[in-house]
């Protein structure tokens, strides 16, 4: 079921119109209420504004657990607290426009990345300014790893919940962010604490335990070109999808590094197949 709230109260017309087509079925409220909304349990809110969100309606979006997805419509792009803007789908509507709307608007419907923000706190809206949701995956070019890093260096991140594997020896150089516990260090460097590419197997393993073990909720992974010089493409993107499976499964964030010269565009197209590009030009003012 999908609530939805018009502040002005006069638009049932154009929301017969954009929602019958989709054949969804929705329930259209005037007032806002807190006692509606938990009695309905909707998968999905609607919120129609011609004007500034009412704080208490804010603050009620803004509790810790969500369970639906927030939509906020508006006719141009609304004035929103940051928190509200980057955990919610907006949707512009064009009244004389109701085709493109309603397209707009079924895009927002089925998101796969807002819809799986179900904890609304200081990391989660730090992650969302900067295009990170979780149980998605993400890849990126290996040069924009250390932006990823860059993001990492905040107090609203936990730094137990953080989990990273490198080629570099990152543990010696960030060390207040990285240790023995949250870094797995892949290099054919001989010694002590370093795991050789040619281990496939036990990498991997290394990886799902660690982030199980330290319920990880950030985990960047840079070392799948270096380990496609030692095994088939193939058994390393196999591999993969198990650390896939776990992030979606466990609602993580899983930010990967595939550079595209390191493989044929095939192979290229299918390890990022239903993965969400991410570059530093998704990097917001962090202050």
């Amino acid at each position: 079921m999908i609530v939805i709230y018009d502040q002005s109260g006069d638009h049932d017309g154009l929301f017969e119109k954009l929602m019958k087509p989709t054949g969804i079925e929705y329930r259209l409220i005037g007032d806002f209420s807190t006692k509606v909304i938990e009695d309905i349990k909707p998968t999905s809110i609607i919120l129609y504004l011609n004007s500034e969100m009412p704080k208490d309606m804010m603050d009620y979006f803004l509790r810790e657990k969500r369970d639906y997805l927030l939509i906020v419509m508006s006719n141009q792009d609304p004035d929103l607290d940051e928190r509200i803007r980057y955990t919610s789908e907006i949707v512009i509507i064009d009244p004389d426009d109701l085709e493109t709307s309603r397209k707009r608007l079924r895009q927002a419907l089925t998101s796969y990345t807002v819809r799986k923000l179900k904890v609304i706190n200081n990391t989660s809206v730090y992650l969302g300014k900067n295009a990170l949701y979780p149980g998605v995956v993400y890849y990126t070019k290996p040069e924009n790893s250390r932006n990823l890093l860059s993001l990492l260096f905040t107090d609203t991140i936990d730094k137990k919940k953080v989990f990273v594997a490198s080629r570099f020896n990152l543990k010696h150089e960030l060390p207040e962010l990285l240790n023995e516990n949250n870094f797995l260090w892949v290099t054919d460097s001989i010694g002590a604490q370093r795991n050789r590419p040619v281990n496939l197997t036990y990498i991997m393993d290394s990886i799902v335990k660690r982030i199980v073990e330290n319920d990880s909720i950030v985990v960047l992974i840079d070392i799948f070109d270096l380990l496609i010089v030692y095994h088939d493409f193939y058994d390393v993107a196999r591999a993969f999808e198990q650390v896939k499976s776990l992030a979606i499964e466990r609602n993580i964030y899983l930010l990967l590094t595939f550079s595209e010269q390191a493989m044929d565009h095939i192979q290229f197209g299918q390890i990022t197949r239903f993965a969400v590009e991410w570059n530093p030009s998704s990097i917001r003012d962090l202050t």
